[in-house]
């Protein structure tokens, strides 16, 4: 184990081989949170729009005055 630790000091730490695996890397998760976040708000405003309207009609009925018996039919 010590003798490893000597041997491991020597290698450059940003290698090529490295590099490329870093890159493959990131040409695979970056698009896939890209497409994640576009999806995630996508559902969020959906689902805000939903609310809002949700809670524009429940502001309607409470806001419409109740049925008056006076009123001919």
């Amino acid at each position: 184990m010590l003798a490893s630790v000597p041997a491991a000091a020597q290698q450059p730490v940003f290698s090529l081989t490295n590099l490329i695996i870093l890159g493959v890397v990131v040409a695979v998760v970056y698009p896939l949170q890209k497409k994640l976040r576009e999806t995630v708000s996508r559902r969020r405003l959906e689902r805000w729009a939903e609310e809002d309207r949700q809670a524009e009609l429940e502001r309607q009925k409470h806001d419409a005055p109740p049925p008056s018996d006076d009123e001919p039919s």
